[in-house]
């Protein structure tokens, strides 16, 4: 109460009785004197869930007072949040085409693998019907976001603002559940709030403008949170919700398996007593979740092996051969750097370029005090339910990046815990702001929204200025626009391909295919099959000869231009048409070329040079002495395969297979014989000659693709005296010329 005096009469309080579960309060109030209701609601044991208080609204006194806010009946949450909602539309699909600037092919894949669905009657090229997983470079890595591309190219075909604008819309589904829990969990009037400050989050700002699958499931795993948060205020039907999304969110993406399952096992452990009281609700839930079970089933049925495989393509130490507390010590670390606010909140080149914006971190840097105060409430008030919930959400973020290696696709998830501990913060502070202009303002309702707009207004301008910046900078923050950059120009090239088919029927094309990852999907969202034109690196042309038709057209990169320059083997080298990067530099070339008159001679001759063999005496690590012929090297040298350093290798020149003969000067007893090789398609031939035989003891090993380098061991039938070994190492995804690489070849006895 406020403005007690001597002289004026005692606030009263008349009744106070119980009626069907509500406690009527009736109290007399003086004339400037306000009340406030304190509530501590309880669980079944007695214990505070949480606290509010209540205030009778002003609404009939500013009425009275001629005082009415001009919004008149419509509530100003409501307008907010329908606001916000405008605000957050407008950040998303404003120069959706345009920003990120590159349209890149894990973006593509899901509308291609969509079409070929439609295509096949939802068959997929095994013939399973309705798969569960797509495959996508080589692993099976997609599942839902497939599926939910499929209305859009239905309808629209495969166009880059509806494969985009679609993804973007399905992200509204975060930024209304963010504002559930700020709503129904921390029990405030504010969702809009966290509607914006999810919005501004710059890593989210980013990828919810891309296609790419890590922003969909962060979407559900928001879902499946909000409606849980719904489910813990007595709506118990939206647990029904929450487990088809989170079950969504599974299948979404790979590493929000693990970001989910735990999510899911803390609300059980936080709420057990909550689930219990509602068994029958809660059971049916579960139900539900081993209903979407039975896909992932299915698929671990067909494709035995398959997670285990694809851990290994992407490197994860969980399938190295190292002991399991080194494992646990891997993730322990990668899961402490998924905490670690230097990664989230300051810029960073941790992450590909492609997936930063430039002097902005993860997250949005001003909301760091914020967050903290967010967090240092769940702490005080870890006994309430949503304080738990926001805590267990931020420790399991990290999770599913930690099973691999830290990356912001990964680890996306962190946003939404992020973007609810800075709303939590925002609001806190703003009740301070509150309390010190009430004794100086007078309660209008104008003035007492004052703080609200203001908030509202500058969060606004905040992302508009973020959309403006990248919008206008965002094609120049980085200029490294190739292969290990930004992989720019899908749209502008096949763009123009397109166009010159249109006006040129008689060309052809000779497309390069180095400056993208999976540019052949590329190709397959603009064009339907088969695609009108070849794909591949002008470097086959240069190393070999193959006949050039005087209608193709060479569509190479400036490295590619550059080798066709210094080959001297191409006469009329001239661009007929240059695509510029962002930055005015030359992207692409279009260029016809011909070979010189003599081109034939001079490609014998390079294969002749190709198989001499070149020779050596080196050392092995116990310092014996052999003579050792090799290919041709163009990188280190022959004795860094024998010095035992993992790191040191040699690479051919041209020569596919990398041979390797090596004569010992003493026959040497070998039981074994261990190779270190790169991770591509492999295969290994090894000969060898035991002393005094006439026949030789043959060894083959084939090796599929890894994404890490590897040691391999091939065994004699037992311990024997070689006189001399011939090792050849084939790289398989390319034929000759070709580089192959050899880090370390030893002769365990």
């Amino acid at each position: 109460m406020q403005n007690d005096t001597q002289n004026s009469p005692k606030p009263d309080l008349t009744t106070q009785k119980l009626v069907d579960n509500k406690l009527i309060i009736e109290v007399n109030l003086p004339p400037d004197h306000e009340v406030e209701v304190i509530c501590n609601h309880l669980d079944h044991e007695g214990q505070v869930r949480y606290t509010e208080v209540l205030r009778p609204t002003r609404r009939q006194k500013q009425k009275l007072a001629g005082k009415t806010f001009p919004l008149k009946g419509m509530q100003v949450s409501k307008l907010g949040f329908l606001l916000a909602l405008l605000v957050y539309l407008l950040v998303r699909l404003v120069g959706i085409e345009d920003f990120p600037i590159s349209f890149l092919g894990d973006e593509a894949i899901q509308s291609v693998r969509a079409a070929d669905l439609i295509r096949d009657n939802f068959f997929d090229h095994r013939d399973e019907f309705l798969p569960t997983f797509f495959e996508n470079g080589g692993q099976y890595n997609l599942s839902t976001s497939v599926y939910f591309q499929v209305l859009p190219v239905w309808i629209f075909g495969k166009e880059i603002w509806a494969t985009r604008g679609a993804a973007a819309l399905l992200t509204i589904l975060a930024a209304i559940s963010v504002s559930v829990m700020i709503e129904k969990g921390y029990k405030r009037k504010l969702g809009w709030l966290a509607i914006l400050v999810l919005s501004l989050m710059p890593a989210w700002f980013l990828h919810s403008r891309t296609a790419f699958e890590t922003a969909m499931a962060v979407s559900f795993y928001a879902g499946f949170v909000g409606c849980y948060v719904l489910y813990r205020n007595g709506n118990l039907r939206y647990l029904y919700a929450a487990a088809v999304l989170a079950a969504l969110a599974f299948y979404s993406y790979s590493p929000m398996r693990l970001v989910s399952g735990l999510t899911l096992f803390g609300f059980l452990l936080s709420d057990w007593r909550y689930h219990w009281q509602h068994k029958s609700v809660f059971l049916k839930a579960i139900g539900i979740g081993l209903v979407f079970l039975i896909p992932l089933l299915r698929h671990s049925l067909n494709y035995p092996g398959e997670t285990q495989r694809h851990l290994e393509i992407l490197g994860s130490y969980w399938v190295q051969d190292i002991p399991l507390g080194e494992k646990w010590l891997n993730f322990l670390r990668e899961y402490v750097r998924g905490l670690n606010p230097l990664y989230w909140y300051l810029p960073n080149d941790v992450d590909l370029q492609r997936h930063l914006m430039k002097d902005y971190g993860n997250l949005w840097l001003p909301g760091l005090p914020f967050a903290l105060i967010g967090i240092l409430w769940c702490i005080q008030h870890i006994k309430q339910t949503f304080a738990r919930l926001v805590l267990i959400m931020l420790l399991a973020a990290p999770s599913g990046a930690a099973l691999v290696q830290l990356g912001i696709t990964r680890a996306l998830v962190m946003v939404i815990p992020a973007t609810v501990l800075t709303s939590m913060g925002l609001i806190t502070c703003w009740d301070w702001l509150e309390r010190k202009m009430r004794s100086r303002i007078s309660h209008s309702a104008l003035k007492a929204h004052s703080i609200g707009i203001g908030v509202f207004v500058l969060l606004s301008i905040l992302n508009i200025s973020m959309l403006t910046d990248a919008l206008r900078n965002g094609p120049t923050w980085f200029t490294n626009y190739g292969l290990y950059g930004m992989q720019y120009g899908a749209r502008q090239v096949f763009g123009t391909i397109e166009e010159e088919l249109h006006n040129n029927p008689e060309n052809k094309f000779f497309v390069a295919s180095t400056w993208a990852n999976s540019a052949d999907v590329l190709a397959r969202y603009f064009f339907d099959d088969p695609v009108p034109f070849q794909m591949g690196s002008i470097d086959g042309y240069i190393s070999a000869f193959k006949p050039i038709d005087p209608e193709m057209v060479f569509v190479m990169i400036p490295e590619e231009m550059q080798n066709v320059q210094d080959s001297q083997k191409f006469t009329n080298i001239q661009a007929e048409k240059v695509i510029q990067f962002p930055n005015g530099e030359p992207g692409f070339y279009f260029t016809k070329l011909a070979y010189v008159e003599n081109i034939e001679e001079i490609f014998a001759t390079e294969l002749a040079a190709r198989r001499i063999l070149n020779k050596a005496t080196v050392s092995l690590l116990d310092g014996e002495a052999i003579e050792v012929e090799y290919s041709t090297l163009d990188m280190g040298a022959i004795q860094d395969v024998f010095d035992g350093d993992p790191s040191s290798l040699a690479r051919t020149w041209e020569a596919n297979p990398f041979q390797v003969i090596v004569r010992f000067l003493q026959p040497r007893q070998i039981s074994r014989i261990n190779l270190r090789v790169g991770g591509e398609p492999t295969k290994i031939e090894i000969v060898v000659w035991p002393d005094g035989a006439e026949e030789p003891i043959p060894m083959l090993m084939n090796l599929n693709e890894a994404s890490e380098l590897r040691f391999v061991e091939l065994a004699l039938p037992e311990s024997i005296s070689v006189a001399w070994v011939d090792v050849r190492v084939t790289n398989l995804n390319n034929a000759e010329p070709a580089h192959v690489h050899l880090w370390e070849l030893q002769f365990v006895p």
